[in-house]
């Protein structure tokens, strides 16, 4: 998909995206979602918080019939001939990601930027699609380099001794 920038005239390439799977963040703090390219090898990490982890987990099984938080909202935007139709990763800030979600079917509601972690579950329950440039998987990378890097310097968390309270 290519998008063409009418004041710079400059086309930017976007590589569509497919869930692949959760895992634990190096930081042990945030769970990631990864997103590998369609028919490619790269791999995009996104960082959710732990309740959007075990929603996107619920929806990314395919065995899974679970109702979603988000089916309310999606029931609600249908009634109003609205459909959200892609999500973009767009800008990373520190170490928040941000996307666009797309949507169709109204004139007042065309786009919405949101944070990352807020918005993956929301779309993958819509069944939209992802897309990412080259340019935001290699930041993405980078700032997990810096997550990992930061995690490794931190002091080892003591543990109870009680296994069941960590």
């Amino acid at each position: 998909m290519k998008i063409v920038d009418a004041k710079l005239k400059v086309a930017t390439e976007f590589l569509e995206l497919e869930p692949f799977g959760v895992t634990g963040g190096m930081d042990r703090t945030r769970p990631v979602m990864l997103f590998r390219v369609k028919g490619g090898e790269a791999v995009l990490p996104v960082w959710l918080s732990s309740v959007d982890a075990g929603i996107a987990l619920t929806q990314h099984n395919a065995q899974s019939v679970a109702s979603s938080p988000h089916d309310v909202t999606l029931h609600a935007l249908t009634v109003l001939g609205v459909k959200p139709e892609s999500c973009q990763f767009t800008e990373v800030k520190g170490h928040l990601q941000y996307v666009d979600v797309k949507f169709s079917g109204s004139r007042k509601l065309k786009s919405v930027r949101a944070r990352a972690d807020h918005a993956v579950s929301f779309c993958m329950q819509a069944k939209v699609k992802f897309f990412c440039t080259r340019e935001f998987l290699e930041r993405c990378r980078e700032v997990e380099a810096e997550i990992s890097q930061l995690a490794m310097k931190q002091k080892p968390e003591k543990r109870n001794r009680n296994f069941y309270l960590n």
